[in-house]
């Protein structure tokens, strides 16, 4: 049997988490990574939106907090360098793929990286710029639980595109 990886990967989760049922379905999608007993460990850029160097009093969306948060954002692309593989939460409320979301990939596409897509929602189509290049397309969080990332059968999109 021909295995992707010899030891269990570390992850780097791509999600947007701009509303309560974008950051329910990262909490699934972490808690599934968690139970992998083919993954290392995961880093969440949902857990990391206020920087450090960041007063808390300084409030979210404002431009102080913007200019901290993307050099913030620079530092976890050195997370993307780091995984062993991406897997990416692409719907978006009812909509295709969050743009940072879409970045995150095609930088890990770039670094010729494995992609792995899960999609809570079935009724938007995907764009194929993404469906085609990933190793496996999840539709339920059991699947991503009991995944072998080691082994990474291909699962590939069976939904519509546009």
């Amino acid at each position: 049997m021909n295995k992707l990886f010899n030891q269990a990967v570390n992850v780097y989760l791509a999600a947007p988490f701009f509303s309560e049922s974008q950051i329910k379905k990262v909490e699934l999608l972490e808690n599934a990574l968690s139970k992998n007993k083919t993954v290392a460990n995961f880093f969440s850029p949902m857990r990391c939106q206020h920087p450090e160097s960041l007063p808390q009093e300084v409030e979210a969306f404002t431009p102080e907090w913007a200019k901290a948060t993307m050099e913030n954002d620079v530092n976890e692309v050195n997370e993307v360098n780091k995984a062993d593989i991406i897997v990416a939460i692409v719907d978006f409320d009812h909509q295709d793929t969050d743009s940072g979301t879409a970045w995150e990939l095609g930088y890990a596409i770039a670094l010729e990286k494995p992609t792995y897509l899960i999609r809570f929602e079935d009724t938007i189509p995907a764009n194929i710029m993404l469906t085609e290049r990933n190793r496996a397309f999840f539709t339920q969080i059991e699947q991503v639980e009991e995944y072998d990332f080691l082994e990474s059968k291909l699962i590939p999109y069976s939904g519509k595109y546009q």
